[in-house]
């Protein structure tokens, strides 16, 4: 019987030893999670700061991009602005804008200044008007080839008795640097998004319809 007991004493203790080292070993296993969870936030740190660094230039320049359509030349409208202010009062603000337009003939290269001053009437419950001018400057290239005029052909013939025929073609490429004034009128809505038409007094493109957003 006294063999007996001291044998269970001793499993009892053998088992109490076994759960202390288990608890132990468990316990240095979840102290370690923390450290790691420290390391990956160290390594995200750089990437996260750049990133609110980004979100928070966009949102206090008000960046925001805009496409559309130019008449006379027939171009494609793509680019991005920013808007600032308001300035001398809470109805007026200022856009600077940089764009790129391509057509068939002309590709323009430009860059607008203007001012913005936000009109009394409504178009809808959300939609405010506004009206504006400023600056453009844009340099435009024009290029395209055209047959002169009356005999537009070339005969060649080579010392070998070969005959060769081309066509002559003038070609009229130009590269221009304009300056004109910006005349717009468009609507806008809470959420950032606009529509405007903006005509162009000695400019590349005579008339612009656009729409863009703010980010």
């Amino acid at each position: 019987m006294t063999r007996f007991r001291f044998a269970c004493v001793l499993m009892i203790s053998g088992i109490t030893l076994m759960s202390s080292d288990a608890l132990a070993q468990t316990a240095a296993v979840f102290g370690a999670v923390p450290s790691l969870t420290g390391v990956v936030n160290q390594q995200q740190g750089p990437a996260q700061g750049a990133q609110n660094a980004v979100k928070s230039t966009v949102k206090r320049f008000n960046i925001g991009v805009e496409g559309g359509v130019a008449i006379h030349p027939e171009l494609i409208v793509g680019g991005a602005y920013a808007e600032l202010g308001p300035v001398i009062s809470d109805k007026v603000t200022i856009r600077p804008d940089f764009y790129v337009a391509g057509g068939e003939v002309t590709t323009e290269l430009g860059f607008d200044v203007d001012g913005l001053f936000a009109l009394p009437w409504s178009a809808g419950d959300n939609w405010r008007t506004y009206a504006g001018f400023g600056a453009s400057f844009a340099l435009s290239h024009e290029s395209f080839t055209a047959p002169v005029d009356g005999d537009s052909t070339t005969t060649t013939t080579s010392s070998s008795g070969t005959t060769t025929t081309t066509q002559d073609r003038f070609d009229f490429s130009d590269t221009d640097f304009e300056v004109g004034a910006n005349f717009i009128f468009g609507m806008r809505n809470p959420r950032g998004v606009f529509f405007e038409a903006r005509a162009t007094a000695f400019g590349v493109a005579n008339v612009k319809l656009l729409a863009g957003f703010k980010f």
